[in-house]
């Protein structure tokens, strides 16, 4: 009897002892679990917080690389979609005028006429004011925009401000039409010739046939009057213009049929005749005159031929 209680005794201890091993191997199991799952847990945040801040320097990254004013850096020194008519008198100004204020309608365009002038020189300040004054009815005005007025070349350029495309319309310097105008010794009517409205607003500019006005001249042609007309040649300078600013002057030949005159001015015979005695002293005056209107005529045909 006493055997069988130890020997019960001794199996109830094995027991125990074998219950609280497989209870600590358990426990440790489980805690190695937890260990490991919280461990995962733990990557899986920093997982998640690398992506949102991967994903939040894209989003900075992409917003700092959309671009502003002050990162496109410096504008082009004209405006493609705002256009300045230097009007020439007696060169067919107002015809040019006519013809965009009938194109606006249908080019969605809109044409604005400055507050006239006397076409003569401007100090640097009513430049200035000039330049403060267009650029400002750009900025509230939607473009596209043109202007007309009698003022010439303006450089904004050396006001810092963007400048608009210029263009022009000019007339033979020895045309008898202009002249009758002159020789009746009508009140303020004073021929100040083509080169100096190309010019600018330079004193030197209105000096006759001195070759830097003229130079001056063609370099502002260059720069700024993608296409100068020829009244002379008004079908060739109309396609020259819908060549080089398409959405201004499409169907600008159609608007000018209803304009073109129907008989050629008759001639002037006694006028004519009275400027034959004085030709060669005319054409002495107005050398630089002619050979600019030269230059501005063959540069127009050439254009012309190479784009038809």
């Amino acid at each position: 009897m006493r055997r069988n209680r130890g020997l019960l005794l001794s199996l109830s201890t094995c027991l125990t002892i074998v219950f609280v091993v497989l209870n600590t191997r358990s426990s440790t199991k489980l805690l190695g679990s937890a260990i490991t799952t919280e461990k995962r847990s733990v990557l899986r945040k920093q997982e998640v917080s690398r992506a949102d801040d991967r994903w939040i320097t894209r989003s900075q990254t992409h917003r700092y690389i959309t671009p502003s004013l002050a990162e496109l850096g410096e504008l082009p020194y004209k405006h493609k979609h705002v256009l300045m008519l230097t009007r020439i008198p007696g060169a067919g100004g107002e015809l040019m005028v006519l013809i965009l204020q009938r194109l606006q309608g249908y080019n969605v365009f809109k044409h604005i006429r400055l507050p006239p002038g006397d076409n003569g020189l401007l100090s640097s300040l009513q430049q200035e004011l000039l330049i403060e004054e267009i650029t400002s009815i750009i900025r509230q005005e939607a473009i596209p925009l043109t202007f007309d007025g009698d003022v010439r070349f303006l450089n904004f350029s050396e006001f810092g401000r963007q400048g608009p495309t210029f263009i022009s319309l000019v007339r033979d310097p020895l045309d008898l039409r202009i002249w009758q105008k002159y020789k009746k010794g009508e009140v303020g009517m004073h021929y100040y010739g083509i080169i100096p409205y190309f010019c600018g607003q330079d004193p030197r500019c209105v000096k006759q046939n001195k070759t830097w006005a003229m130079e001056r001249a063609k370099a502002n042609v260059i720069r700024w009057y993608p296409v100068v007309g020829i009244l002379d040649y008004m079908e060739e300078s109309l396609n020259a213009f819908a060549d080089e600013l398409p959405y201004f002057f499409k169907d600008a030949i159609r608007i000018y049929d209803h304009f073109r005159p129907k008989e050629k001015h008759p001639a002037i015979f006694s006028a004519n005749s009275r400027l034959r005695i004085k030709d060669a002293a005319l054409r002495k005056v107005l050398a630089q005159e002619i050979e600019f209107y030269q230059w501005l005529k063959s540069r127009l045909l050439n254009k012309t031929f190479n784009n038809g």
